[in-house]
């Protein structure tokens, strides 16, 4: 089995001068582009912590919805990762 191919879960907004933002997305980015499997479990694992933590900070913030659409796409992403290269079941 080939490499995750990172370019087509990887198409979240641009750069954000939020610093969590950028702490979220850079944990997601190093999940999508790790090779090892058992180091890639514990870098999703890592991901999504981050993105829970920051889109329970966000939940009363009107003006983020990019940065919670974002979350989401990558949530998803995360769970097809875990799926296909982990060979997790679908929950």
């Amino acid at each position: 089995m080939g490499l995750f191919h990172v370019g087509a879960y990887d198409r979240l907004a641009g750069p954000s001068n939020s610093a969590f933002f950028s702490e979220w997305r850079q944990a997601y980015r190093s999940a999508l582009r790790e090779p090892d499997t058992v180091q890639l479990f514990k870098l999703i694992e890592i991901a999504e912590a981050a993105i829970l933590t920051r889109r329970d900070a966000l939940l009363h913030a009107s003006d983020m919805n990019q940065e919670l659409q974002g979350m989401d796409e990558a949530l998803s992403n995360l769970r097809i990762l875990k799926k296909d290269r982990l060979k997790f079941a679908e929950t």
